[in-house]
């Protein structure tokens, strides 16, 4: 494939992602990677609208041939806030993206500095990043990118997808994550939150004081992963 895409296939799975978007009418999805529609249809046939997303250009052929509003190119050079007020759309919209697994991490960068606009985020992503995002402290999933994205968002996995609903079909599962932005703390650089998280995620097995003699006596003797997602945050707003 051009470009590593994998097409849910499995309409059993398609209609239970949609009834779990519960698609209310003149609801706005930003969908990125819309492909060949099959969740870009449903939606728009239960009352949404679709704003389209794809890198593909015969996708985007095809799909602004039913009509869809596509913007033809690569999601991670496109301005979402800037797209949104040419066609005079108010914010906060929707977003849905069944994830290339080899930009993962961009896109999530992307979603997080973007997610003032969104009222949810909704994914489909590999199942071992699924869990690295909902691991808990004190295992061995836990990590930065896990502290980023939840301080950031309240998440949930609704459903686990298997690879055999997916065409090509890949080697690895998927889940279906829905995201909810956390307003209180909108205030958060995402790019800079992570380079502060990844300065003590990276020596993850040294104590605390090791890493950085300045941190708070309560933590000196734990290691990264020892520390909460409320413990990072009061750590970085008082750095």
């Amino acid at each position: 494939m051009k470009h590593s895409q994998v097409f849910l296939k499995d309409k059993g799975f398609i209609g239970r992602i949609v009834d779990h978007l519960q698609v209310k009418e003149g609801d706005l999805f930003v969908e990125v990677g819309p492909g060949m529609g099959s969740i870009t249809f449903e939606i728009l046939s239960r009352g949404g609208r679709v704003l389209g997303i794809e890198i593909d250009e015969f996708f985007c052929g095809y799909l602004r041939s039913k009509g869809v509003d596509v913007i033809c190119g690569d999601y991670l050079n496109v301005e979402i806030k800037r797209e949104l007020e040419l066609r005079g759309i108010s914010h906060p919209v929707r977003f849905f993206s069944s994830v290339p697994y080899h930009i993962t991490h961009m896109i999530l960068l992307k979603v997080c500095s973007e997610r003032v606009l969104y009222s949810d985020i909704n994914l489909i992503l590999q199942l071992e990043v699924a869990e690295k995002l909902l691991a808990k402290p004190n295992t061995k999933k836990y990590s930065s990118f896990t502290v980023l994205m939840n301080a950031l968002f309240e998440i949930s996995r609704p459903f686990n997808i298997p690879n055999r609903a997916f065409s090509p079909v890949p080697k690895v599962h998927s889940s279906l994550l829905s995201l909810k932005p956390k307003p209180e703390n909108f205030w958060i650089n995402c790019e800079e939150f992570l380079r502060f998280l990844n300065k003590f995620f990276s020596e993850r097995r040294k104590k605390m004081r090791n890493i950085d003699p300045k941190v708070p006596e309560d933590f000196k003797d734990l290691r990264p992963e020892n520390l909460s997602v409320e413990d990072w945050l009061n750590l970085f707003k008082s750095r």
